[in-house]
């Protein structure tokens, strides 16, 4: 028996899992990267000279070897920035994949669903053709003693032939149903039997409130966490450009060593960069000398910095937008799913009474039969009603779960009990 529990369990092995992992293991990667940017970049160089002069054609030859670095040591350095950015995209792939997970149980409850219902399907069209063969049979038993016409004999039939036209159609989408839950679950179901009794799995469940329900969803929303992304990052760019604009470029250099070797270091203000470097002249015997010096710039008029500023303003007010907008959507989105899994849930009850009134109805006509009160036929009749019924019920519980599931995606709350 392959139950709901199975199927959920074997989500892991399937290739959709595979492909949210690694979208989320993308997004890691890419923090790490942008972290590791972060940190400190070391090279060595060398250099070989050589000169001559042209009026007492004396040659000479200078080498040099050195290290350099570069550290972004100011937080709005661009390293610095690219990587709150990263962390900021990782923090969304997190709720994108909790989100897909959410979503990717309830097609699976969806398709579970929907394979047990086909099975049951299948087993009430297998008994409607049992039973029609049987009213055929006593129909045609009535005719030899004439108590029924030939066109009754012939509706019989007819019935018979619709009978074994829907078993093999239910048969069709019962295998189609199986094929769709494999897909989703990565398994070969073939021909496992399905629990179609989901009344254990919706036992005491009930929908968390309906505040409570939109407030997960505004956390839950990975549109919305992605909206909310974009409006930091445009805020992060009006920080920049209104640096950029009112920050003059600075950059302090400090030097010491002999004819331009030795250990030099500079910082430039507004990239927040410090780059450091050291060079050993292997030929040169200058003496060693200290060098500073402080270089600053500022643009009184700069349209173009303001036209960027202006645009980093105007795409805050976007971004803005779009997260109301966002909001807006979800908190409808939200509103109407919760509604469908209510009414979902009220139609379990109304069908469950039915269910228990054709069975008593089946008793008592069985009853009457026995007591010769009643005719084969009356219970043929309360059989296939009764069947019908129990289909229903099934339809009404597939329903309320699938229902009771997508609002759980959009929110990431499960029905409590």
């Amino acid at each position: 028996m392959f139950t709901l529990q199975d199927a959920l369990s074997s989500l892991t092995d399937s290739a959709q899992y595979r492909q949210l992992q690694l979208a989320l293991a993308v997004a890691q990667a890419q923090t790490q990267a942008a972290r590791a940017a972060t940190g400190i970049t070391a090279g060595v160089n060398s250099t070989l000279g050589y000169s001559t002069s042209t009026t007492t054609g004396s040659n000479s030859v200078s080498t040099s070897l050195g290290v350099s670095g570069s550290l972004p040591v100011l937080p709005w350095a661009a390293a610095s920035l690219a990587a709150q950015s990263a962390a900021r995209a990782e923090a969304v792939a997190r709720v994108t994949f909790t989100q897909a997970m959410a979503a990717l149980t309830a097609a699976v409850d969806q398709a579970y669903g929907r394979a047990a219902t086909a099975q049951l399907g299948v087993d009430i069209a297998s008994n409607t053709l049992v039973l029609s063969q049987r009213q055929l049979i006593q129909v045609q038993a009535f005719e030899a003693n004439r108590n029924a016409t030939v066109q009754s004999v012939q509706a019989a039939q007819s019935a018979v032939q619709t009978a074994a036209v829907n078993v093999q159609s239910a048969q069709n989408e019962l295998a189609s149903a199986r094929r769709a839950l494999g897909s989703l679950v990565g398994r070969d179901l073939g021909s496992s039997a399905l629990t179609t009794d989901l009344s254990t799995v919706l036992a005491g469940s009930r929908l968390p409130e309906q505040g409570a329900a939109l407030n997960a969803a505004q956390a839950f929303s990975p549109g919305l966490a992605g909206a909310r992304k974009v409006v930091a990052d445009a805020q992060v760019a009006v920080t920049s450009a209104e640096r950029a604009r009112r920050l003059p470029a600075a950059t302090l250099k400090a030097g010491y060593g002999p004819g331009g070797a030795g250990l030099d270091a500079s910082l430039n203000v507004q990239t927040g960069l410090l780059n450091l470097g050291y060079s050993q002249s292997l030929t040169s015997t200058a003496s060693a000398s200290l060098a500073l010096s402080l270089n600053v710039n500022f643009n009184l008029l700069d349209p173009a910095a303001d036209g960027m500023l202006s645009i980093a303003w105007l795409q805050l007010q976007q971004a803005q937008a779009a997260v109301t907008v966002q909001q807006t959507s979800l908190a409808q989105t939200l509103l109407d799913a919760y509604a469908a899994a209510q009414v979902a849930a009220q139609g379990l009850l109304p069908r469950q009474s039915s269910v228990t009134a054709y069975t008593t109805a089946l008793a008592t006509a069985r009853a009457r039969l026995l007591a010769g009160l009643a005719t084969e036929t009356e219970v043929l009749s309360a059989e296939i009603t009764l069947a019908q019924a129990s289909r229903d019920l099934t339809a009404a519980q597939v329903t309320a779960l699938t229902s009771a599931a997508q609002l759980s995606a959009l929110t990431g709350l499960n029905p409590s009990p």
